[in-house]
């Protein structure tokens, strides 16, 4: 990890708001007048029990996202929005699957494990077809 020299940013919002706003060529002049921290220091790692650890599945999937995946999933954000609260956290309870794999098979499938996948399907009763028809299509020889 790097420290920044800019010491009027107090929050880890204030500098990541920093940091996104930047430029190319200013995120490289940042990178090479940067310390490293600390290095490999395990005791230094995050509590698995940590609050803000609810967020590393999503944030994980969307540091993996292209450019054009990133794009289509602005545009299409409106999808988001109307899935039911109530039923998602109803089937958050059946499956046993967090919030963000439930999210993650209903909208980008493909980027959901099959583990996941068999296990939401078979908690909820929905036929594999319904979920992925592509692996039941017939393929001519």
């Amino acid at each position: 990890m790097r420290v920044m020299k800019n010491n009027n940013l107090q929050t880890i919002e204030e500098q990541d708001d920093y940091i996104q706003s930047l430029d190319i060529a200013r995120l490289h002049e940042m990178e090479r007048n940067s310390e490293f921290l600390f290095q490999n220091d395990t005791s230094l790692q995050a509590d698995n029990n940590a609050e803000d650890l609810k967020y590393d599945n999503t944030d994980s999937y969307i540091q993996q996202l292209q450019i054009n995946e990133l794009k289509e999933l602005e545009i299409n954000s409106h999808l988001l929005e109307k899935i039911n609260e109530v039923d998602l956290q109803h089937k958050v309870k059946l499956t046993g699957l967090k919030r963000d794999i439930i999210l993650l098979i209903e909208t980008k499938k493909e980027k959901a494990t099959l583990e996941q996948i068999l296990i939401y399907c078979n908690t909820l009763h929905i036929p594999y077809k319904q979920i992925l028809p592509e692996l039941f299509t017939q393929v001519a020889y």
